[in-house]
């Protein structure tokens, strides 16, 4: 799972400070007790309200919801929006309990023929169904970003470094984190099982156009010859 902006109101507290690296002290029906986070208190001092997603600070007389907690916890050098903050712990949190999950769950060797490394990006946007760019200016195409739900033409590839760069998010690199940046995962075996799943389905559609071939026309029946008359 990946976490966006949407869903920061509906993640429970207690994720939250799991994400943080806090466990509950202790528990009191709805109440749970914590350590604040980031903060040395010789006495568990924070208490998250399961029942209404809300947290009380008896230390500093503070309560709030969880982009409140965020804006107190985050370093303002790295973060102004408390909101990326907490995508930020959330989706690495999420990333670990797949990996960790998958790593107890035992798996069948995938065999990958394809060289993902020398995949054009411009041929892995037709996999994702951008046929063409929106837009070409000399060596740099310029497409709709394929992992912004709004779809803006933010998304530029250099198609003689084969790399990316989104003009509005920052984000850059080649096939591996454009395929993150769509799938959350960073775990390698799913990041090729999922570029070359795109790249067999763009390829079987090359091949069924390559087999639609047009219509044989039958030839003409060849016109009686006219006799000469003596």
């Amino acid at each position: 799972m990946r976490y966006t902006k949407n869903d920061i109101r509906n993640i429970p507290l207690t994720e939250f400070m799991a994400a943080l690296g806090e466990k509950p002290v202790k528990a009191f029906g709805d109440m749970k007790l914590y350590y604040a986070p980031q903060r040395d208190d010789p006495e568990p001092m924070l208490v998250v309200d399961t029942n209404t997603n809300r947290w009380y600070d008896h230390a500093t007389d503070q309560s709030g919801d969880i982009i409140d907690l965020a804006a107190l916890k985050m370093n303002p050098n790295l973060y102004t929006d408390p909101r990326d903050f907490i995508l930020k712990y959330m989706n690495e949190y999420e990333q670990s309990k797949e990996l960790s999950a998958m790593a107890r769950r035992p798996q069948e060797p995938i065999v990958i023929s394809l060289d993902i490394r020398k995949v054009k990006l411009t041929d892995f946007m037709k996999a994702l169904g951008q046929e063409h760019p929106v837009a070409a200016d000399g060596n740099l195409r310029i497409y709709n970003a394929p992992y912004d739900d709004k779809l803006g033409p933010t998304m530029v590839i250099n198609i003689e470094t084969n790399l990316w760069r989104d003009t509005k998010s920052g984000a850059y690199g080649g096939i591996y984190d454009l395929a993150y940046e769509l799938t959350g995962s960073c775990n390698m075996s799913e990041l090729n099982r999922y570029i070359a799943s795109e790249m067999s389905a763009l390829d079987k559609t090359k091949d069924k156009e390559q087999k639609i071939e047009p219509p044989k026309l039958e030839p003409e029946p060849d016109k009686p010859k006219r006799r000469m008359r003596l």
